[in-house]
């Protein structure tokens, strides 16, 4: 559902620091997001595309679901809040909603780049 990501490589000197984030994929696409305090952002899930997500400022609640052959969301529900400095990454079929708890500012890369005609966006009809 999520895997949090450690740095695979981090080097400091004089200097100042190198820290290196994700080291496997291929990835098409590469955007910043900001959100206010408790705005509600996703509340879908992809069919083709996976997501990394890394975490410049602020604190979310993120809820994720399995989405299910006919669907339909699983019933296992997972909740996690993440920090500045935090990196996961999300797999395709799982519905995901970020709740921001104040400000915040993550960058979002894809691994498919998105149709703008026929964007990989699949929301859940209840």
């Amino acid at each position: 559902m999520i895997e949090f990501i450690s740095n695979y490589f981090e080097h400091s000197d004089e200097r100042g620091s190198f820290q290196g984030l994700v080291n496997f994929g291929n990835w098409e696409e590469i955007n910043i997001i900001s959100s206010e305090a408790h705005s509600i952002r996703g509340n879908h899930y992809h069919k083709y595309t996976d997501e990394l997500f890394i975490i410049l400022e602020g604190r979310i609640k993120i809820t994720l679901q399995n989405v299910l052959t006919n669907k339909k969301l699983g019933k296992k529900k997972k909740t996690f809040e993440v920090l500045k400095g935090d990196v996961f990454f999300i797999k395709k079929n799982v519905n995901h909603i970020f709740e921001t708890i104040e400000f915040s500012k993550w960058i979002n890369v894809l691994s498919m780049k998105t149709n703008k005609k026929k964007p990989d966006i699949n929301r859940i009809n209840k």
